[in-house]
């Protein structure tokens, strides 16, 4: 199975990790479950990945405008539907990889990757922070086996490098 997949412009090199699977398929659409795009896995941790990409020129125009603005509304919104989306998506993969028998004995780590220049520093705080109160951490307590740590992160392409991941623009598309 190859570990290079692909997410709208975006393909994902995930060939240094141990395993990579597409997660958002029809499995989770027919039960009405969210999912994020990717579950991956090194030595030591799991990676459930989401990729949003407001940048992809192969997306609706008018797709990308809601996109965008619901994206830049979570920032300034306290009830903006973007943060519970993304809780929504891992705690339903969370749900689903659990139930397909993941026992998480290694460290789960949320990776949402926003590759948006015209979000900074101020704007991804306040986006981790309100992100962060949609996801389901309150599973790292001792009273929950499943999970030893979860950890979430903000990040751009670039900083995929730092768990093993190369993130490039498809040819043809905005870099």
């Amino acid at each position: 199975m190859s570990k290079v997949l692909e997410e709208g412009n975006l393909r994902f090199d995930f060939s240094t990790l141990l395993s990579a699977e597409r997660f958002d398929d029809k499995r989770n659409n027919a039960y009405g479950m969210k999912a994020v795009d990717f579950v991956v896995e090194d030595a030591e941790r799991m990676f459930f990945i989401e990729a949003k990409d407001y940048q992809n020129p192969s997306a609706p125009a008018g797709r990308r405008k809601t996109d965008y603005e619901m994206l830049i509304t979570a920032v300034n919104d306290k009830g903006a539907i973007f943060p519970i989306e993304m809780g929504a998506k891992i705690k339903d993969s969370l749900l689903r990889k659990f139930a397909e028998g993941g026992t998480f004995s290694k460290k789960v780590v949320y990776l949402l990757l926003i590759n948006l220049d015209k979000l900074g520093a101020f704007e991804r705080g306040m986006l981790t922070e309100k992100i962060c109160g949609h996801i389901p951490t309150g599973l790292n307590e001792s009273r929950f086996c499943a999970f030893t740590s979860m950890e979430f992160r903000l990040v751009n392409a670039e900083q995929l490098n730092n768990y093993g991941i190369v993130c490039t623009a498809i040819a043809g598309g905005a870099e």
